[in-house]
């Protein structure tokens, strides 16, 4: 086969051709469970030394894949038909606010079949996925599986990159696949941005400020960041509410954690939006960001992401990470005047406001805080897989890292991807795991469990315990604030909040999976729980509860 061409083999089926090409693009492991439809795919990878990774409920095989191609740069996972893809939605979704690189096979009905619901599990699966993804098609007889996986793939891969999706009809996977040879395409280096207007406003700066999203990590912009920040004393937060990757190291010198958490954006004169959503809010703000600063600037390398939210005064669609590249060649070649990067020493301290005492989210903080403290060094002895939720921001400024690559979340924040992602991570970095969640969260995500102990993953579960859902415990209280007097009852209900009563003991949850769970105490050194936890993780998973707390307690 010629270098831009690619070729299906003669006599060869659809499901033959899908197996060559996970072979040939080198891919070890594959996500799925069984599904009628798709046994031709399964009975044909016996003759691969490829893994097949087996998961019990469809969210978990697509978190699964996410996370390994958070490390791999690809993955590819089978579903079975509506149910199964509707079972994956929630962390589809997921996917797609993280760009994640995933090629997703979905087995349909044969072609001369197909109609809209009338076999068992048939569906037109296309629609139901298409926001979420960079692609997605049915293929039906005649068509070429090789030629659409290829395409798929590159797709995938691309700037920007995200989640694919090939509905199968069991006709293609059995019949002769077609034979067909045809150019495939490379990408081209990225365009290089114009960054006069950026360069010119930062060299006059007094406060600067960086907000970078996870799109410079996946990107490659990290490093130029990190120079940009150090030399032009600037500082650099991380963008408001869930993120999926570290865009500059937790521990490096100009990293001021999440840029809530800094206090620095309501007195930024200058701001730089790095490959990020701006802005991502549960519920939107009442007033405005930067309220103070002249000149606000958005980038990002996806245009229906420019703006999506808010409005600035400059954007551009552009990759961030060339972007931050040539930003720094710029403002090397004509820098700010030395006094005023000097000056600027003062602006990077961050201004973290006081909490009030007693007050039933102080109290949450603190519980954070406190159980989060002992993982300062997690992403020091492997990977760090974090679906805390309202913890997220304590979780990453506990981290004293000056790499920042060994960190996974998702912006999504449908809950129930952190045990899978955690396990497509650890096979893919074959480095262990730590996986820091809500007990809401691990509730959500209980079947991820079962393939943590089906393949025996050096994975490490930190659950954050306070009882049940206290983001949404935290909304209720705000609601009635809000209400007043006019309030009735005036008091919360928390329903199904509140698992202080509620449902089963959450360790012995755990441990029906087989998994050894500890229920820690205030009282107890949970440095050592954690330190000990980490070195039983050589032998498979283990979990720790944290006591964070009930918070009106």
């Amino acid at each position: 086969m010629e270098n831009g061409e690619t070729q299906a083999t003669p006599g060869k089926t659809g499901a033959h051709e899908i197996v060559d090409f996970m072979v040939d693009h080198g891919y070890d492991h594959i996500f799925g469970l069984p599904g009628s439809q798709l046994v031709s795919i399964f009975h044909t990878l016996q003759r691969t030394d490829i893994t097949f990774v087996p998961t019990i409920h469809e969210s978990v095989t697509v978190a699964a894949a996410d996370g390994y191609a958070r490390v791999k740069g690809s993955a590819m996972a089978m579903l079975y038909m509506l149910p199964g893809t509707a079972n994956g939605l929630a962390n589809i979704y997921n996917a797609g606010r993280d760009d994640s690189p995933l090629i997703l096979l979905s087995s349909q009905q044969v072609s001369t079949a197909r109609t809209e619901l009338g076999a068992y599990c048939e569906g037109d699966t296309v629609p139901l996925v298409k926001p979420f993804t960079r692609l997605a098609h049915e293929l039906t007889k005649g068509a070429s599986p090789r030629s659409w996986l290829e395409h798929a793939k590159r797709v995938a891969e691309g700037t920007p990159g995200g989640p694919v999706f090939l509905s199968m009809c069991e006709d293609v996977l059995r019949d002769p696949a077609p034979v067909k040879t045809e150019r495939y395409s490379s990408h081209g280096a990225p365009s290089v941005p114009d960054v006069g207007a950026v360069a010119d406003q930062l060299r006059t700066a007094e406060r600067p400020l960086i907000v970078v999203g996870g799109q410079v990590r996946r990107l490659g912009g990290a490093q130029a960041l990190e120079q940009l920040a150090e030399r032009h004393n600037i500082p650099v937060v991380y963008e408001s509410g869930l993120i999926d990757a570290l865009g500059i190291a937790p521990g490096h010198s100009h990293c001021r954690g999440g840029m809530a958490m800094s206090g620095l954006e309501p007195d930024a004169d200058v701001v730089l939006l790095l490959g990020t959503r701006a802005m991502t809010e549960a519920s939107p703000r009442k007033g405005e960001y930067f309220a103070k600063a002249r000149f606000v600037a958005q980038v990002n390398v996806d245009p229906k992401r420019l703006e999506a939210m808010r409005r600035f005064d400059w954007i551009s669609a552009s990759d961030p990470a060339v972007f931050t590249a040539t930003l720094l060649e710029a403002l090397d070649a004509a820098p700010p005047a030395a006094t005023l990067i000097a000056a600027r020493a003062d602006w990077c301290v961050p201004r973290v406001a006081a909490r009030r005492p007693g007050n039933a989210l102080a109290r949450l903080f603190d519980g954070f805080e406190k159980c989060v403290a002992p993982l300062h060094d997690a992403m020091e002895r492997g990977w760090l897989v974090d679906e805390s939720v309202m913890a997220s921001g304590f979780v990453i400024n506990a981290q004293t890292a000056r790499d920042g690559r060994r960190y996974a979340g998702t912006n999504g924040a449908s809950l129930g991807w952190a045990t899978g992602a955690a396990a497509g991570i650890a096979l893919a970095s074959g480095e262990p795991v730590t996986c820091v969640l809500g007990d809401g969260s691990v509730r959500f995500g209980m079947a991820g469990l079962w393939t943590l102990k089906a393949m025996n993953l050096p994975v490490t579960l930190i659950v954050l315990d306070n009882h049940g859902y206290g983001s949404t415990r935290n909304y209720e209280r705000q609601y009635l604030a809000e209400l007043g007097r006019d309030a009735s009852p005036q008091k919360p209900g928390y329903l199904n909040m509140d698992m202080r009563e509620t449902g089963p003991d959450l360790a012995e949850m755990i441990r029906g999976f087989g998994i050894p769970c500890r229920r820690l105490s205030p009282d107890d050194d949970l440095r050592a729980a954690v330190e000990e936890a980490w070195a039983d993780s050589a032998n498979g998973p283990n979990a720790l509860l944290m006591p964070v707390g009930f918070e009106d307690q």
